[in-house]
């Protein structure tokens, strides 16, 4: 008869390679299945409700470049600028949606976004300080006639009606608060007469989404405040069905696949690479991810796609992941040498830039963008060229401060913690028949960076961790448990065997 051990001992290697097979292909296969089964949004699934209301507000923080030299600016000095911040908001987010597509791969919505000013965090910074920043609206108008032919008169105009349009300026700075500065709006063109109320009446038909009309007719700047209520961009994005890996990958924006923002290519019909649309709004992002890929994001702020590449893991509040970050290829690679010329709009005139109409490294013109002369850079333009950071006085760029990051859970695409962080920025330069520009230095003035991103907060991370973490760390515990425990009995009983045959078989001693 068989002896009992080695029958032990084969059951044994049978939990064993049960064990190894739920842990390496079972299980694998029926995690898998689940996380595409929850991320996949469908009309009335828990994943469609954090999909029209995000379980969490983003963190949206503002840090402002105060100028503490504009008077000497004016007579031609280098300008010295001081960082104050951040102010931080919560930004809520709500998706009002149109329509599903027939056959559900397809959603389509309109964004509302809300800002509410956290004064726990921004402490000890209010939104009542007092600042000295750029003077956006002014620069605007002035380099926007200056760069555009049919203009030309205007600025004849302008020059002699600078006071009734932007309230008697003294510098090319204004003198505000933090709150009209970036919501509430810089108020100019008040009660204008003459030809100075058709000037006004010409900057208010522009259409640029950072002035606004005040109730008593008169004007008003500000960053963020066309931000701040309903949305008007109509997004179609994938809700998963079908192939996961594609979940709120961007497929249209305003019924369009491209933009059409920057240069295209010559041949007829071929869009460039700069108007492409990709990856997602970096709410969220594909799940199943793979250490040393990359991903998209696209920000309708910037009118572009990002790409994100794969640097570590990490861990975050016991949640493992990813971080991944921008490349080179952002700001700091562009123009024909990189086959990327279509960003180089080569709008502004008389400013700092390369012969072949390309900004220097780590700048990038978003004047075709925001229908305004606006620069963008990383914060306190790190990596940015030589050329434009020996300017400024008073720029700190820091990595670990200033890079954009994100940090993913791998197996859900759910973010973690990170964001994007962009600086804005304006050329500061005399402009031809305007007095008050004539002794300006050319610079590359920065105005305010912000970090816009999430911190997944404790009611988060415990959710997740019950939803998820754990279920993994159980299903881990029975896959090695069953293999490591079968290994262990099959071997025990197999020694044992061992032992008691050689008892039996042993002479006896005469």
């Amino acid at each position: 008869m068989i002896h009992w051990s080695l029958i032990v001992s084969a059951l044994g290697v049978c939990v064993a390679v049960l064990g190894g097979y739920c842990g390496w292909i079972l299980f694998p296969n029926m995690v898998h299945k689940k996380v595409e089964q929850s991320v996949v949004i469908q009309d009335g699934s828990e994943q469609f409700k954090r999909f029209v209301n995000l379980p969490q507000p983003l963190n949206f923080k503002v840090y402002i470049f105060n100028v503490t030299n504009s008077d000497r600016i004016q007579q031609g000095a280098i300008p010295i600028v001081e960082e104050i911040g951040p102010y931080v908001y919560k930004q809520f987010r709500q998706k009002k949606v149109k329509h599903f597509s027939r056959d559900g791969s397809k959603i389509s919505y309109v964004q509302n976004v809300h800002f509410d000013f956290d004064a726990v965090a921004s402490a000890p910074y209010t939104q009542d300080d007092r600042i000295v920043a750029l003077n956006m609206h002014m620069n605007s108008v002035l380099q926007i006639s200056e760069n555009d032919p049919g203009l030309a008169l205007l600025l004849v105009h302008l020059n002699a009606n600078l006071k009734a349009v932007f309230n008697d300026p003294r510098s090319m700075f204004v003198s505000t608060s933090v709150r009209e500065y970036l919501f509430d709006g810089v108020r100019f063109c008040i009660n204008p007469q003459g030809i100075a109320k058709a000037i006004c009446n010409q900057i208010k038909e522009s259409g640029s989404k950072t002035i606004r009309e005040k109730s008593d007719g008169s004007l008003a700047f500000s960053f963020f405040g066309h931000k701040n209520g309903s949305g008007h961009e109509v997004y179609e994005v994938h809700t998963g069905k079908g192939d996961p890996m594609r979940v709120l990958e961007i497929q249209k924006l305003d019924d369009s696949h491209n933009l059409q923002v920057w240069l295209n290519a010559s041949s007829e019909g071929e869009t460039s690479v700069c108007n492409q649309i990709n990856g997602t709004d970096a709410s969220a992002y594909p799940p199943f991810r793979q250490r040393g890929d990359s991903m998209y994001i696209f920000s309708a702020d910037i009118c572009r796609s990002v790409q994100l590449f794969y640097q570590t893991d990490i861990q975050y509040q016991g949640i493992p992941g990813y971080r991944y970050s921008i490349g080179e290829n952002f700001i700091n690679d562009i123009g024909p040498e990189h086959d990327n010329e279509c960003f180089c709009v080569d709008k502004l005139a008389n400013v700092i830039k390369r012969k072949n109409g390309c900004l220097y490294a780590g700048a990038l013109d978003l004047t075709t963008c925001l229908d305004a002369p606006v620069i963008l850079t990383l914060p306190h333009m790190l990596g940015a060229s030589n050329e434009y950071r020996k300017m400024i006085r008073g720029l700190k760029p820091d990595a670990k401060k200033h890079q954009t990051f994100v940090d993913v859970q791998s197996l859900t695409g759910t973010p973690l913690q990170g964001g994007k962080r962009v600086q804005f920025n304006m050329f500061l330069k005399s402009i031809n028949r305007i007095g008050i520009t004539e002794n300006l230095p050319t610079v590359l003035m920065p105005a305010i960076w912000v970090e816009e991103g999430i911190q997944l907060n404790g009611e988060m991370v415990a959710f997740f961790k019950k939803k998820l973490i754990n279920t993994l760390k159980t299903l881990n515990i029975v896959h090695w448990a069953t293999l490591c425990g079968g290994i262990g009995v099959a071997v025990a009983c197999l020694i044992y065997y061992i032992y008691q045959r050689g008892r039996v078989v042993e002479p006896p001693v005469k």
